[in-house]
């Protein structure tokens, strides 16, 4: 055999390798709509991700919180009841086509119930723009585990009509005059 064909037999076996070690475990992701209310009110707007795998089930949220006249979103995560601490998200991190919570956001910090969270008011164009993003363009959801194992799943491109559509409706009732 010559060295030419011994080094592309070689890189086949390598490239074989490589993909059966990336592919992982195929993920199950679906995506709704969340609107949170309080006192019959309109308390916060965003989407649920939940991926589901052979080991254990993630859920990614996104929520758009009104402070005031501004807008803050949260980017949270959690396991499913009965996935066991080592499935628990240690980290969480979401990226859009141009936002990227780790240098949007401040640190991630955990919460007693299990859940990872991290919070930020988006000042001017960058909040719509995060949202409009999310929605039109889908993002990527990094959550690593307490395991140290880091789940990656992306959100579709679009959202689906009924993200949108909920989305928008809720956002603009988030925002209405209290009077109305």
């Amino acid at each position: 055999m010559t060295t030419r064909v011994r080094a592309i037999s070689l890189l086949v076996v390598l490239l074989g390798s490589v993909t059966t070690a990336v592919a992982g475990t195929p993920l199950e992701i679906s995506v709704e709509p969340v609107t949170l209310l309080d006192a019959g009110k309109i308390a916060g707007c965003g989407l649920k991700a939940t991926a589901r795998a052979d080991d254990a089930t993630t859920i990614g949220e996104v929520i758009a919180f009104r402070s005031g006249d501004v807008t803050v979103f949260s980017v949270r995560a959690r396991a499913v009841d009965g996935a066991g601490n080592a499935m628990r998200p240690s980290h969480i991190r979401l990226t859009t086509a141009s936002h990227d919570t780790r240098t949007l956001f401040p640190a991630p910090r955990p919460h007693s119930d299990g859940q990872i969270e991290t919070r930020a008011h988006l000042a001017g164009f960058t909040g719509s723009s995060f949202a409009q993003e999310l929605m039109v363009m889908g993002g990527r959801f990094e959550v690593r585990r307490e395991d140290q194992s880091t789940l990656t799943f992306d959100l579709p491109l679009p959202m689906p009509h009924t993200v949108r559509q909920a989305y928008l409706n809720c956002a603009g009732d988030l925002f209405r005059p209290e009077d109305e």
